[in-house]
């Protein structure tokens, strides 16, 4: 019998880039059995657009929230859809991938030929630059204060490769997996929910690269402006503060949360140093030190308004 599967989308306010990830899905050379697009209280007509485009794509299901609830919320909602039908695999993705037409098959075959799989990911390569994105790829330290993206030469060298973590660029989740360790967490609201919950993955089953199967990220590649997308570092440093505390224990727990306050002090010194944030010094400080008291606190949920943060940044 065949396995059933379906693709879980998050999007917000991309609309352009949804309408090619969606033609992308439909055409796979192995068939989905149902699309389901978490819309984020998207403001750019995308509730209008998908409301009509079910009428002619019989699979497709939007789920059309009342808030912006974060990639991570987003995910939550989408694979609880998905898990409650009880669908067999479970293909997660943000809105600005693109799938190769045969990268479905190409996953399932990596993950019927082998055991104990909790998720396959295929490559992740810029649409743009066809630079591989390696760095999606990760192995992390027992402390899990860092992650180690794939090397290139081990990418080119193998079609098949363990995993410690991936992102949320295209994984193959098992739903045998989810009724072990159950969702990805809502709470983290933006950042490191993908690395976090690939990563609980693998404690108990195996996290695969195919490096056969492709997907197009079309992600910015402009320069990184440190300034502006300073409250996504905020949330992605609390809330691998979160992941320690819910993962490590005694003395473990404790040498991880002193690195972490390591890390925290280099960022308060780069901010006072750096000519960068000479003009929102004190304003990023603000959202860092309560990205350390959440983290040490264990304090979850939405702590930044990325609308208010982007509106009272200095250029």
């Amino acid at each position: 019998m065949q396995s059933s599967v379906c693709a879980v989308i998050v999007t917000f306010n991309r609309l352009d880039l949804l309408k090619e990830e969606i033609q992308a899905l439909v055409k796979q050379t192995r068939a989905l059995d149902k699309i389901f697009i978490v819309n984020n209280n998207s403001s750019d007509g995308t509730k209008e657009y998908l409301e009509e485009l079910k009428n002619s794509i019989s699979n497709l299901h939007p789920i059309h929230l009342d808030e912006n609830l974060g990639g991570a919320g987003g995910f939550y909602v989408g694979t609880k859809e998905a898990f409650d039908k009880g669908y067999d695999w479970i293909w997660i993705m943000d809105d600005d991938a693109e799938p190769e037409l045969n990268c479905l098959e190409k996953l399932l075959e990596t993950a019927e030929n082998n055991d104990n799989v909790g998720f396959v990911a295929p490559l992740i390569i810029h649409k743009t630059t066809k630079v591989v994105q390696n760095y999606h790829h990760k192995r992390i330290n027992e402390s899990l204060t860092t992650d180690f993206p794939l090397s290139l030469e081990e990418i080119k060298g193998n079609k098949e490769i363990s995993l410690d973590a991936n992102a949320f660029v295209g994984p193959l989740i098992s739903k045998k997996v989810i009724e072990k360790i159950g969702l990805p967490r809502s709470d983290f609201f933006i950042w490191l929910d993908d690395t976090e919950y690939t990563h609980r993955i693998t404690r108990i089953s195996k996290g695969i690269l195919n490096t056969e199967a492709v997907i197009f990220h079309k992600d910015k590649d402009a320069v990184e402006d440190h300034v502006r997308n300073f409250w996504k570092v905020c949330y992605g440093f609390r809330n691998r503060m979160l992941w320690i505390q819910s993962s490590l224990k005694g003395f473990s727990l404790i040498a991880s949360l002193l690195k972490m306050t390591m890390v925290y002090l280099k960022m308060v010194a780069k901010i006072y140093l750096q000519s960068r944030w000479k003009n929102n010094r004190f304003f990023v400080l603000s959202y860092l030190n309560k990205a350390f008291k959440d983290g040490i606190s264990n304090r979850s949920g939405k702590f930044i308004d990325p609308i208010h943060y982007l509106k009272n940044v200095k250029q």
